[in-house]
């Protein structure tokens, strides 16, 4: 593997890459329908926390813009509106995300500058407002921070 820009690359033929693509999203996809059956038997929860919410439950008070920060993908355990999408680990819950999964991660694996993800921070939890495939296939990678565009709310 390489690291380009601090994502980690790997160089290898296009085909190869799409097939190694497929088996990365298929083991994500694997890991969220384990977790979701595990969760059930266990009664834990491994879902996305939803900001709206969070923030019935907490209250806001002001917002500010903080700039563009390498988040710590661990610490990003929330959403805006795909809480159904993704577990709380970022592997996908549906089929539907495969397409765009797998354009995100063969993307990432080429070295590509994609935009950075867009995410409220409330306390220490981060919360997506738009990047889920680009964090789900960052963290595939072995990816331990993202590029974020964050605002604080208090």
């Amino acid at each position: 593997m390489l690291t380009v820009n601090g994502i980690l690359t790997n160089p290898i033929a296009p085909q190869a890459g799409i097939a190694h693509a497929l088996r990365q999203y298929q083991m994500a996809r694997l890991r969220g329908r384990l977790g979701q059956w595990w969760a059930a038997l266990t009664g834990r929860c491994r879902s996305l926390l939803q900001l709206d919410a969070t923030t019935r439950e907490n209250g806001v008070g002001a917002r500010h813009y903080a700039g563009i920060q390498a988040v710590p993908i661990r610490q990003i355990r929330g959403t805006e509106e795909r809480a159904r999408d993704f577990d709380v680990e970022f592997n996908p819950l549906t089929d539907h995300t495969q397409g765009r999964w797998l354009s995100v991660f063969t993307a990432l694996q080429r070295g590509a500058a994609l935009p950075p993800v867009e995410l409220t921070r409330l306390g220490e939890t981060y919360f997506v407002r738009d990047g889920h495939h680009r964090i789900s296939a960052a963290r595939a990678l072995g990816q331990e921070y993202i590029e974020a565009i964050v605002t604080v709310w208090q």
